[in-house]
């Protein structure tokens, strides 16, 4: 004996388990937007806080456009460079002009004491020289004297 079972329709037994599916994803659907409402609905307002960095970055874009014109930001690396070997060369022919000037008022000053020097040396020696004509005169006055006392006498 066999049993009959009653027989399905495939394609409507496959519809009504679609419908169900679908169904199940809609109310799903319908959940996470019920959810999303809610925590919508909890979410801090931040406008005031976005109001105030918004102030904030117009005065940076203010202060940054106020630098912008300045001359240091027109100077490039190369620009600085080329200026500052430029001042340097100006520095360095100051240098040399003041090292120049400072050895030529010491080439003054040494001649000035080495003039000083044998000044000193030429008193001293027309001293010496003085000293021993002197002595000599005295010592020859000295001998004629005896020899004109000894002639007379």
């Amino acid at each position: 004996m066999t049993v009959k079972r009653p027989r399905s329709n495939p394609a409507s037994n496959n519809a009504a388990e679609a419908f169900d599916k679908l169904r199940d994803e809609v109310s799903l659907l319908h959940a996470a937007i019920e959810g999303l409402t809610a925590a919508k609905e909890k979410m801090p307002d931040y406008s005031p806080t976005l109001r105030k960095i918004e102030g904030r970055l117009d005065l940076v874009d203010q202060h940054i456009e106020s630098i912008r014109d300045k001359p240091a930001m027109l100077l490039t690396p190369e620009g600085l460079a080329t200026r500052l070997a430029d001042a340097a060369i100006i520095v360095r022919t100051e240098d040399r002009k003041a090292i120049g000037d400072a050895r030529d008022a010491l080439s003054r000053e040494l001649g000035r004491v080495e003039g000083m020097i044998k000044q000193r040396r030429s008193t001293a020696e027309q001293d010496w020289w003085v000293t021993w004509a002197a002595t000599g005169g005295f010592l020859f006055g000295a001998y004629f004297a005896l020899i004109g006392v000894a002639v007379s006498g």
